[in-house]
């Protein structure tokens, strides 16, 4: 016999929570019963109209916490940036399981206080408080399962290292304080509050170890701009904080055992010079030592920027979507991936497109006899102008490569978006040519060229700093 299908209740209608709700109506075994508005001016909309689905819902989002508990949900999706306390615990009293993604794992980083009371109102209502996100949240899990091939372990670390000027006007980035100067006394302090459920996390994996730890401790380092950093909505000056490292610690015995490392970046021009995986690294270091990557960016970094951005509320939804069916079976109580069974997505067939395969460059050889210089100049077309084209995440972007060569080399200059930068490393070698040009707009990037010419044509691809590799093609004017 089929079960009847969990009723949901979304609070707030934001990025994360667009995407969760596009998740719920794409699944049966789920339905969509309210909305929480979370501002006066959103109260009364249909959910359609508020999450641009084109379409209405025949649901009215409601700022009137007593009409969406008389629709006896079974969880409420609980989406706010931070969570409010006293208002959790009204939910869970009510008899509405609760998953969020709103900096809640354990409660340990808002203090005995409140996790002792958010826990005395799950047991009262007899329903369960669970908090996820990708990180923390899903990569511990991920720890966890990893750490099952090990005879022992000793410590396991994760570090998120990720360029995220593409996300740096985002709101939620406020709190990290991108360009206070050097040596704020107190901006490590409000890192370490900032950063707050990665103490949670540090606790909810020792707890999937079935382990105690003795202390839990944060740790922040920062790095500097070298120039001047012109990132929209956040603006860096020369010698401020454009890098953050906070590093959480569980101890025991005097020894770390677990590590949770939080590296973001708005720049790549940052002293010290931080190598930035654009990923999840992750270690368990045991017998035997296991090492994984995950990278959850797009394999398409082509893709409009707005669903390059989508991905990080897509990645932050879903590990609390996947998991409503085992939080709303799960014991009363706050609850972490150690109380619930394997949460895993739907599996559904699919034909998948291809994947586009960069362009493979076939290094020119000289004839025998003949200098590589001698092929390269009667061969290679390379001086004068050409029109690039890049394929970027937020459209073709057009400029003008000007090329020159000297006794010394190749150089030039690049065009584009109202300026002119000098190239440099600039390398030719047969058909194969290469360059890096540093780009002020619309952010300072550093942006390095391969290539191959054939006639009167270029085709390669660009590596953008923290926005990735995209095609481009250039043809000789």
């Amino acid at each position: 016999m089929s079960r009847p299908p969990v009723r949901v209740v979304q609070w707030t209608t934001g990025k994360v929570a667009t995407q969760s709700i596009l998740a719920i109506l794409d699944r049966p075994e789920l339905e969509l019963v309210g909305v929480y508005a979370f501002s006066k001016e959103k109260a009364g909309q249909d959910v359609g109209d508020l999450i641009q689905l084109g379409r209405k819902l025949g649901i009215a989002a409601t700022d009137d916490i007593d009409a969406l508990l008389a629709l006896r949900p079974d969880c409420i999706l609980y989406m706010p940036l931070h969570p409010n306390v006293d208002e959790l615990a009204r939910l869970l009293r009510a008899g509405v399981n609760v998953a969020t993604t709103a900096s809640f794992i354990t409660g340990r980083g808002y203090g005995e206080p409140a996790r002792r009371q958010l826990e005395e109102a799950a047991r009262a209502g007899g329903v369960s408080l669970f908090g996820s996100g990708i990180n923390p949240g899903w990569v511990d899990a991920l720890v966890a399962t990893a750490s099952s091939a090990c005879r022992d372990v000793n410590l396991v670390r994760i570090t998120e290292s990720f360029h995220i000027g593409m996300w740096a006007s985002d709101a939620n980035q406020d709190v990290i304080g991108w360009g206070r100067p050097a040596h704020d006394p107190t901006h490590a302090q409000d890192i370490e509050k900032a950063t707050l459920p990665f103490g949670d996390a540090v606790e909810a994996i020792a707890k999937m170890f079935k382990f105690t730890l003795d202390d839990v401790r944060c740790e922040v380092e920062f790095a500097h701009a070298t120039e001047d950093v012109e990132i929209p909505g956040r603006p860096v000056k020369k010698g401020h904080v454009a890098g953050v490292l906070s590093r959480w610690l569980g101890i025991a015995g005097g020894h770390p055992v677990i590590e949770l490392n939080a590296q973001w970046t708005i720049s790549t021009d940052i002293e010290p010079a931080w190598d930035i995986a654009m990923a999840y690294l992750i270690e368990v270091n045991g017998t035997p030592q296991l090492k994984l990557r995950a990278e959850v960016l797009p394999a398409d970094l082509t893709l409009p920027m707005e669903e390059l951005i989508a991905t990080g509320s897509i990645i932050t939804a879903m590990p609390v979507v996947n998991a409503l069916a085992s939080v709303v079976a799960a014991r009363p109580g706050i609850v972490t991936y150690a109380d619930l069974p394997l949460v895993t997505s739907v599996l559904r067939p699919k034909a998948l497109a291809a994947v586009p395969t960069a362009t493979v460059a076939v290094e020119a050889t000289a004839a025998p006899g003949q200098s590589s210089t001698t092929a390269r100049a009667s061969a290679v077309p390379v001086e004068g102008l050409w029109n690039v084209t890049i394929k970027g995440p937020t459209g073709p972007k057009h400029t003008t490569l000007a090329l020159e060569l000297k006794e010394d080399g190749l150089t030039g200059t690049q065009s584009g978006d109202g300026t002119t930068t000098p190239i440099s490393d600039a390398k030719l070698d047969g058909s194969n040519i290469s360059w890096v040009n540093h780009t002020p707009r619309p952010m300072r990037l550093k942006c390095e060229f391969k290539g191959v010419i054939e006639g009167a044509q270029m085709t390669g691809k660009i590596k953008a700093g923290f926005m990735g590799s995209y095609p481009f093609t250039a043809v000789k004017a």
